[in-house]
């Protein structure tokens, strides 16, 4: 071999290395270059998606502060209720006291007839029922209690009906 020929294997042999050195630094530059692009769209795409979370959590914390509110309100017409229901009590009672006062006071209300019943017809009366539906509970209850055994012409018992 003589010299032209070893420099020239030599010089082939640095080209080809030269080339190859050239490929992976190109090929690394392109991967690199890849990377920065795929973290880039990586990180717009966490950005719509944290402005998507703050979004959803400020949902949350508003729907949690509607359902405070309407809990809230619940209580507070739960305690209207019950305020309510504690005068109606109270109205109810005053109205049984005046009824058994005016009980003790009536000529009228005998010693067979109870002061129930009294308070049956005014209640129903207070109540705003038929005058002929507590005349005749009236005397439904005196027919019931053998205090008096006839019947108006315009009624008739029970046992009458099925005849």
């Amino acid at each position: 071999m003589d010299t032209g020929q070893l420099v020239l294997i030599i010089v082939l042999a640095v080209v080809v290395i030269a080339v190859v050195i050239a490929a992976v630094v190109i090929g690394r530059r392109k991967k690199t270059e890849m990377n920065r692009h795929r973290a880039e769209e990586l990180r717009e795409k966490a950005a719509e998606e944290a402005i998507g979370a703050h979004q959803a959590k400020a949902e949350s914390a508003q729907a949690e502060a509607a359902a405070l509110q309407a809990e809230v309100e619940a209580n507070r017409l739960r305690k209207d209720a019950e305020r309510h229901a504690e005068k109606a009590g109270e109205a109810h009672e005053r109205v049984e006291e005046h009824l058994r006062h005016a009980d003790k006071l009536d000529p009228n209300v005998r010693d067979g007839r109870g002061a129930d019943e009294e308070r049956d017809e005014h209640t129903e009366r207070a109540t705003g029922r038929d005058q002929a539906t507590v005349d005749d509970g009236a005397r439904l209850r005196r027919d019931r209690n053998g205090r008096d055994d006839s019947v108006r012409d315009d009624s008739t018992r029970e046992g009458d009906r099925n005849s």
